[in-house]
């Protein structure tokens, strides 16, 4: 991508920052840990099995109220979402004996959308994700910090498709509260492993850059997402 076309760089000072957008920073990891914390909880208790499948379904019954209430035509599409719910609520006894698989799809489906998300800007021609996100904080990168971003960019993707392989060997071998220890506990702890030898190695390979942490890597991402966004309504 062009420098003029990425997004403007992000102020990083405390100050310029709105006081509800970093209490939504602390409150996001928060609530998905706490999210996280109760999926495990509920797969290790026994007679459990119905709140475990509750639980695995809200993310995805979140996501389909966010379209249908974005959608030309809500009316149909929440009365649908309605009959849905109401057919799940129905079976969920003999749905119950299958939540793992909710869990599962979460876990496998997040991670290897990631990968190709990271994984297709990694194209000839493309811009590395990585990059797009710096860029947004620093503003036109140089040579040494475009290479150090691509690596990243080409680590991230391979942690997620790692991770998402992981998952379904476990899913699939093994018993359902070790994939649910290495899914909603292990997998949390592993990012922010990687967040941190991202920072060291930066340090390392680049000790003259400017270095920037966890919430300037959330603005990057924020901005860069906001650009794509604003793109695509453009082009319809």
């Amino acid at each position: 991508m062009p420098s003029s076309q990425l997004p403007h760089p992000v102020a990083t000072s405390p100050g310029a920052t709105p006081l509800r957008q970093r209490v939504g920073w602390v409150a996001a990891p928060v609530g998905f840990l706490a999210y996280e914390s109760a999926l495990h909880h509920a797969a290790h208790t026994p007679g459990g099995e119905v709140a475990a499948l509750m639980l695995g379904m809200a993310p995805f019954v979140l996501i389909a109220l966010a379209a249908a209430w974005r959608s030309a035509m809500r009316l149909p599409w929440l009365l649908l979402l309605a009959a849905c719910g109401t057919a799940l609520w129905v079976g969920r006894i003999p749905l119950a004996a299958h939540f793992g698989w909710t869990y599962f799809l979460q876990h496998f489906g997040a991670n290897a959308a990631l990968a190709a998300m990271f994984g297709r800007t990694l194209r000839q021609g493309g811009t590395p994700l990585c990059t797009e996100f710096a860029a947004a904080v620093h503003g036109p990168l140089p040579p040494d910090m475009r290479r150090y971003t691509r690596r990243v960019t080409q680590a991230w993707t391979l942690f997620f498709t790692v991770t998402a392989v992981v998952s379904l060997i476990l899913f699939a071998v093994a018993p359902m509260p070790a994939w649910s220890t290495f899914a909603n506990l292990g997998t949390p702890l592993l990012v922010a492993l990687m967040f941190v030898a991202e920072a060291a190695c930066r340090r390392a390979v680049l000790p003259a850059a400017k270095h920037t942490g966890v919430l300037d890597a959330v603005r990057g991402y924020r901005a860069v997402m906001s650009e794509r966004a604003s793109r695509a309504g453009v082009s319809r």
